[in-house]
């Protein structure tokens, strides 16, 4: 069997790193057979004994990411285990950097790290110039990174160092300076192989100094320009879109500088035909405005129609007749096309069923519909009636994710109270006549501290509600608060009702009736997580 390499290929996806590590200890055949798929991935930390594991290794490694709060160590101990490699891996995949054929790079260190010496960002760019079959490259970081001479290198390698790249993302407020960002971005246009580019980055920008040379060449189909707080002008945005990007797919719509809606939505209409996921953040200081994401809406509408959308609010708060605006335009111009809804961070004012009721009863091709928070530790987001009450036209559903918290049940609200347990009944009903679902998440973590003491959730989901999901059989993912699940006595109802189950999330995965399930399928994936995504 091991003289056929097709067989040993189709044997390691179900071999577990552990898996592999032993038979690579068995002997030298297997290791030979074995190696080049253990260390085909690498994901390396502070301090990660991983490193000295690598030295013969590393002309094996395909995939490197390195994510740690303290760059300068970890790339210290990457550097010592290279320079070892020279002395023990085969001198033809050897060279000064230990590693010649990666094909994707991940750099990811928290905002908190305190700068970077030389020496660490050097190191960075060693890697990529020994590394010209690199496909994806993604940096991470933050804090004045690719300033002074570093800068200009990447730009250098971007230019002919990198001709394999086809995913570019650059991520961290102040990461590079704003006119090297946007002459990274002119040489990415013209790039023979780069489809996607994102750059995460923030500054403010003198357009006046930067020159795109026409070229209609360019193959970018998925693109997130850098945030500028001014916004983009006309004079940047609108040759961009019309003459540069005819191949365009994804875009994330940029801030504008001034009111020119009209001509973006003629430019989109005209030349952006490709155009088919958008996405757009509302900022805490834009108010109100959804022209500029509607218009995008609208320009869409004239060729292939938007497959997903998702918007996102960091920190603005929405006016239910602006929010119910631009939910109508879109499902008015794209609701026989749209696949997947986001709405991230939208607070109580915005999820409303002004807002849920054109999507859940106009949407039927829908495949996905999540509103979520801002961010794990932030207000959960609708209330159980604000669910629409007409059947969900979206019968071929596969993933769902709903945020639900209730501010208005004080413990003398009774009356409020009964309101919100037969809405929630109603919407698990709905739910459980989704039987294409594979993944559900449902949080309604926080009722418990609101509630009036005469109503208590956790029965009714457990004695009843729980049980409308029964027919969601090819369910794959679930996950709620444990204190939702039902007692041991529901463990064969969970069993036999969802058989296709490999992934659970709750808070604690500890208790009797995940010990019950555990003995049941060893196989399932058990994540305890307060608020998962």
């Amino acid at each position: 069997m091991f003289d056929h390499p097709e067989l040993v290929a189709e044997l390691v996806p179900y071999l577990s790193p552990k898996d592999m590590a032993r038979c690579v200890a068995t002997c030298k055949t297997f290791a030979s057979i074995f190696e080049p798929y253990l260390y085909r991935q690498v994901d390396l930390a502070y301090r990660n004994p991983t490193m000295y594991a690598l030295p013969r290794c590393f002309h094996h490694v395909r995939i490197l990411r390195i994510h740690d709060y303290y760059l300068d160590s970890c790339l210290e101990d990457l550097v010592g285990a290279m320079n070892a490699s020279e002395s023990t891996a085969p001198t033809a995949a050897v060279t000064s950097t230990g590693m010649t054929n990666l094909q994707r790079l991940t750099i990811s260190i928290g905002s908190g790290a305190n700068g970077y010496s030389q020496v660490a960002l050097n190191t960075i760019i060693s890697i990529l110039v020994n590394n010209s079959r690199l496909t994806h490259l993604e940096l991470q970081m933050y804090g004045n990174l690719l300033e002074s001479s570093v800068g200009p290198r990447l730009l250098d390698l971007l230019r002919s160092g990198l001709p394999r790249l086809q995913r570019l993302v650059l991520k961290g407020y102040h990461a590079l300076p704003m006119i090297q960002a946007l002459e990274a971005l002119e040489i990415c246009l013209g790039h023979p192989n780069l489809i996607e580019v994102q750059f995460y980055t923030q500054e403010r920008c003198h357009f006046s100094r930067v020159q795109f040379q026409e070229n209609n060449a360019c193959q970018l189909t998925s693109l997130v320009l850098p945030y500028i707080i001014e916004g983009y002008p006309r004079s940047f945005l609108l040759p961009l879109l019309r003459t540069h990007l005819p191949h365009l797919e994804r875009f994330e719509v940029p801030v504008l500088d001034g009111p020119y809606e009209s001509e973006l939505e003629e430019v989109v209409a005209g030349h952006c035909r490709n155009l088919q996921h958008v996405s757009y953040t509302f900022r805490n200081w834009m108010g109100l405005n959804s022209s500029v994401i509607e218009a995008v809406i609208r320009g869409c509408s004239r060729w292939n129609g938007l497959k997903s959308i998702r918007i996102t609010s960091c920190g603005a708060r929405f006016h239910i007749d602006s929010s119910r605006r631009l939910v109508e335009t879109l499902v008015e111009h794209h609701s026989k096309t749209l696949e997947s809804v986001e709405l991230q961070g939208w607070d109580s004012e915005g999820v409303s069923h002004h807002v849920l009721d054109p999507i859940f009863t106009g949407c039927r091709n829908l495949k996905s519909f999540k509103v979520l928070p801002e961010n794990k530790g932030s207000a959960t987001l609708m209330f159980f009636a604000h669910t629409p009450t007409d059947p969900w036209v979206f019968q071929g559903i596969k993933e769902l994710h709903l945020y639900f918290f209730q501010k208005h049940l004080y413990q003398d609200d009774i009356e409020a109270a009964e309101q919100e347990l037969e809405a929630g009944e109603r919407m698990f009903e709905q739910i459980g006549k989704l039987i294409h679902l594979e993944t559900l998440v449902l949080d309604f973590s926080d009722y418990r501290y609101h509630a009036p003491s005469e109503w208590d959730l956790d029965d009714s989901i457990e004695d009843e509600w729980l049980k409308e999901l029964a027919g969601l059989d090819k369910l794959r993912y679930l996950c709620m608060p444990s204190r939702c699940w039902g007692e041991e006595q529901l463990s064969p109802f969970i069993d036999s009702s969802w058989p296709r189950l490999e992934k659970v999330c709750s808070w604690d995965p500890n208790g009797r009736i995940f010990k019950w399930l555990k003995a049941q399928r060893p196989w399932l994936e058990f994540v305890s997580n307060g608020r998962t995504s």
